[in-house]
């Protein structure tokens, strides 16, 4: 068993001193951006719908000045030792001020150390996208807790085609993103906090966070059917004759019907390394988190530290699971718009997971693909419940391009892996597979080398448990 108390050494936040102290009442946006600046403070401000334009003045503005690396703050708390309760408290952002700063922008930045923050719902207003990216929230520092937090963010450009006509480079149109909730501190807990994503961009991710906790959090997006991409008569895709940045099974780049695209990216992803001083990613641990309707429920790749995913879900995603690395227990998702599992060929992985029944309506074909080596990895069935459609598990073959639905799947080297398929799908062994010890009560086809095939016909899924 992988020890994981690294993860929990600083994250209990020391505000004694804090608790103590009065309550400072605030009942506007100046000042919270006052009191964000300063130390040692229980702030509270008073229930209500607040607007940032009524503070982000274009003085206030001009005088602002961005991180060479992150961009443009509209508020930073880059004081340290506080508390800020903003239960019942909304704050809106227009949109058309995410292009104020001329660069990368952040609405809420968090640069100081032993805060909590709890309580707040930041809602974007409209649909101008940001003038070079940005996210909604912010935190680095240390020692710093997130609680209760609800994002409904809006403001990007592509957005209703996912990532087919613009992701990273190569890009058909210019690219405009906008992410939720981004982590590049140290000792950072994320508890009970809520992405409502009507945006392209990740909800919660990543870059150079170490020590990262996340539990009972959720990330929604939504979907889109390629069917209805292609009806339009105007827009971004239609001005690129629907052209595709991912290949389809007959080679051509094009949106192909038949699929569903998530309109997001991933609802919970890291990166190797990020934020304003470049910090390697280190540990996280995802506890009673939910994703649906993304493009990757889980983009989870080890770096510098063990990652652990624990009780968490994956619905409605292209992708449910994308891991390298990664320790998943007493975790389930479905194959609604896109595989359970890709499990890739970086570190091993140990998986347990369940699928959850419901079918599919567009095309998806794959339940899992599994490639590298020494994985462990159990598939059962959700609370025993069948899936009605058959979908199989390729071991040997690898993820498509982007983890694009409508994409090809690769063929990559499989060794050493313990499969236990429960779901009563089939299997299927390519030829670049070896040594590996497959238990299954579904149909097993094998095409490799030296594999160790078990039927198990008969034992249920409540029985591998």
């Amino acid at each position: 068993m992988i020890k994981y108390g690294l993860l929990m050494i600083g994250l209990t936040v020391a505000l004694a001193d804090v608790s103590a102290a009065r309550v400072v009442g605030i009942t506007s946006m100046a000042e919270l951006a006052e009191v964000a600046a300063k130390s040692g403070q229980n702030v509270k401000m008073k229930p209500g719908v607040y607007r940032m334009e009524d503070y982000l003045t274009p003085a206030v503005i001009s005088n602002a000045v961005p991180d060479p690396v992150m961009g443009a703050a509209m508020i930073s708390f880059s004081g340290s030792g506080n508390t800020f309760d903003f239960t019942g408290v909304a704050i809106e952002v227009n949109t058309e001020q995410l292009n104020a700063f001329g660069g990368k922008v952040m609405e809420f930045y968090v640069t100081g150390s032993n805060n909590r923050i709890g309580g707040l719902t930041i809602t974007d207003l409209g649909n101008a996208p940001t003038d070079k990216g940005g996210q909604s929230f912010v935190v680095d520092g240390k020692n710093n807790t997130i609680a209760g937090v609800t994002l409904n963010m809006s403001g990007s450009s592509p957005y209703g085609y996912g990532d087919l006509i613009g992701k990273g480079g190569g890009t058909l149109v210019r690219l405009q993103k906008h992410s939720g909730m981004l982590i590049t501190g140290l000792n950072i807990k994320v508890i009970d906090c809520s992405i409502y994503s009507r945006s392209f961009g990740h909800l919660f991710f990543v870059q150079g966070g170490r020590n990262v906790y996340f539990e009972n959090c959720y990330a929604e997006a939504a979907t889109r059917t390629t069917d209805e991409m292609l009806a339009e008569t105007s827009g971004l895709a239609f001005d690129v004759d629907f052209a595709a940045v991912y290949k389809n099974y007959a080679g051509e780049k094009v949106i192909t019907p038949g699929y569903t695209k998530s309109l997001s990216e991933c609802g919970f992803r890291n990166y190797g390394s990020g934020g304003a001083e470049g910090h390697r990613t280190g540990a996280m641990r995802f506890v009673n988190c939910r994703a649906k309707n993304c493009r990757i429920g889980f983009a989870l790749s080890k770096i510098e530290g063990d990652i652990l995913v624990q009780d968490c879900e994956a619905t409605g995603c292209e992708a449910g699971y994308n891991l390298d690395g990664v320790t998943v227990e007493k975790s389930r998702g479905d194959a609604v718009n896109g595989p359970l599992l890709y499990l890739n060929d970086g570190g091993s992985s140990i998986v347990d997971l369940a699928l959850v029944p419901e079918a599919n309506v567009t095309t998806v074909h794959a339940l899992a693909t599994i490639a590298g080596k020494d994985h462990v990895v159990t598939l059962k069935s959700w609370r025993n419940m069948a899936r009605a459609q058959e979908l199989p598990i390729f071991v040997g073959s690898s993820r498509p391009s982007g983890c694009n639905p409508f994409s090809p799947l690769g063929t990559r080297p499989a060794k050493g892996i313990s499969l236990n398929n429960y779901t009563g799908m089939p299997v299927e062994i390519g030829s670049t597979v070896s040594s590996c010890t497959i238990t299954s009560i579904g149909p097993v086809t094998d095409n490799g080398s030296g594999n160790t095939v078990s039927n198990a016909r008969g034992l249920s899924a409540a029985a591998a448990q």
